[in-house]
């Protein structure tokens, strides 16, 4: 299995970890949910769900079509892009939302939005050259 791939398998399972924690937090003090909860929901949803996706998709897709997958370096990228997107703007959402922090609060949650986005780009991108056979045929064993 490629390292990468593993990688997104970890931090899939990391995020469960921290969203299930901030749920925590959000039944035990539910004041808080009114700033956690967009953070809650997308370290769950873009956070363990897609990683994993993402994951699993890497590893399976390229051998069920036979074929090598396109681009391990798109793979690389899409993995800090993706992470770096999801965990900016987790905390940007925590942070005060407060007159004068609110066009920060915008513009950085536009950036990582953007950086998230186009990693889901790479990894639809980087299946279909794979699926259309752009990565060449696997060896048969």
């Amino acid at each position: 299995m490629n390292p990468i791939v593993k990688y997104f398998t970890i931090a899939s399972l990391t995020y469960l970890l921290l969203g299930a924690f901030i749920g925590l937090i959000m039944a035990i003090y539910p004041y808080s949910a009114s700033y956690l909860l967009l953070t809650h929901v997308h370290l769950l949803l873009l956070g363990f769900v897609a990683m994993m996706i993402y994951s699993v998709g890497y590893h399976v897709l390229p051998r069920f079509s036979g074929f090598n997958l396109y681009s391990e370096k798109l793979i690389t990228i899409q993995f800090f892009l993706t992470n770096i997107g999801l965990l900016g703007m987790s905390f940007t959402w925590i942070v005060s939302d407060d007159a004068p922090y609110r066009l920060i609060q915008v513009l950085s949650l536009s950036v990582f939005a953007a950086a998230e986005f186009t990693g889901i780009f790479i990894f639809i991108f980087n299946n279909i050259m794979t699926l259309s056979g752009k990565g060449g045929r696997m060896a048969q064993d």
